[in-house]
């Protein structure tokens, strides 16, 4: 953009927000000046990059030739539901063989969940054989991608919630939205879908945690049921809102490292049950009689430790509620332009050390 449309842009500008970052830059002027000469050595450094991608584009029609291609996008939405259904098992299934009582009922109950979750996993292996059969019969060569994908199900089913179609990978099916392009806008929209449900799913955690804290003798007393596992299914249903969330937004998002970083509490909150998990495993193998309180002990403090991370998760969207956004927006603009000022000061520095080594160079030549 020429110097004097930008000077006419900046007097016709009337948005205070974007006048003072405007000044901001303006007063650091001296400070950039060594930048002039890297630019024009280096121009990729003012080379515009890609507008964000903000459309919201459903209701799109897959492909549907013959072959993988076809049973890809007819299966897609079935095979969803079912993934959402072994998500559910999966969740009840961690917090019963977790669970600390010795109800026969809630063996028996264990059983039947762990035996419609293998059920459910072996749907998911007859469709990577029919995926591996198909591929074959109408020579269509996966990436490597690909099956890594659809292993990956395998290891955990409720991954088939955010698979991509097999041809279009920039496209995901999604109840009530049906196929979507899988790009910021639908990841933005999702989020805001979630914001409120979500903030009322955390909120369940406060009564649980009043309960088993304070009035679980008496509640327990009064319902005559095994509160234990009733609370424990509480928490489970909490973890499967926030594991269905993660999966489906992670999916969509681009920049996936960058999102499970930035929804480092999500992840703590599914993580933690499968230590926990694992954790009881290791002790139902390795307690004798004088370990086994030590054993429940420790059991236990998994079990507070994902209640405070619950606890957190439901802080952390609260936090994200339009009343408390200003501030910590501007918080995370002002890091940014600190960011900014240190990665311009090196690149600065570096010009620096450009003009040193090219003065050296000509010096050694004189000589």
């Amino acid at each position: 953009m020429k110097k004097e449309t930008l000077i006419n842009k900046i007097e016709n500008c009337d948005n205070p927000y974007l006048l003072y970052q405007v000044r901001q830059l303006l007063q650091r002027t001296d400070d950039l000046k060594p930048l002039k000469q890297l630019v024009s050595d280096f121009p990729i450094l003012v080379q515009e990059s890609p507008p964000r991608d903000l459309r919201v584009i459903t209701g799109l029609i897959a492909p549907m030739q013959k072959g993988l291609v076809k049973y890809d996008t007819l299966a897609a939405p079935i095979l969803y539901f079912i993934g959402l259904a072994m998500l559910v098992l999966a969740a009840a299934l961690i917090n019963l063989l977790s669970h600390e009582g010795e109800n026969i009922s809630v063996a028996i109950f264990q059983s039947k969940v762990a035996g419609m979750y293998l059920f459910g996993w072996s749907i998911f292996v007859a469709d990577l054989f029919v995926v591996y059969l198909l591929s074959r019969k109408f020579s269509v060569k996966l990436t490597k991608a690909d099956w890594i994908q659809r292993f990956a199900v395998l290891l955990f089913p409720p991954l088939r919630i955010g698979t991509p179609h097999l041809l279009d990978p920039s496209i995901q099916w999604i109840p009530f939205k049906g196929w979507s392009y899988r790009n910021e806008g639908l990841l933005k929209n999702l989020k805001e879908s979630f914001s409120i449900p979500m903030i009322v799913i955390a909120l369940l955690i406060i009564p649980i945690l009043i309960i088993e804290w304070q009035f679980y003798d008496p509640v327990e007393q009064y319902l005559q049921a095994d509160l234990a596992f009733w609370l424990d299914m509480a928490q489970g249903f909490i973890w499967l809102a926030f594991t269905f969330e993660f999966i489906l937004m992670i999916s969509i998002s681009r920049e996936k490292v960058t999102y499970a970083i930035e929804n480092w509490i999500d992840l703590l909150i599914i993580l933690l049950p499968f230590v926990a998990f694992v954790r009881t495993i290791r002790l139902i193998k390795i307690t004798r009689l004088t370990q086994v309180s030590r054993g429940y002990k420790l059991r236990g403090l998994f079990m507070k430790a994902r209640q405070g991370v619950l606890f957190a998760g439901f802080l952390y969207r609260i936090l994200t509620l339009q009343q408390f956004q200003i501030k910590s927006l501007k918080k995370k603009l002002d890091k940014n332009q600190k960011e900014r000022e240190i990665l311009e000061e090196e690149l600065v520095a570096f010009q620096n050390r450009l003009e040193k080594t090219k003065a050296k160079s000509i010096s050694l030549k004189e000589v």
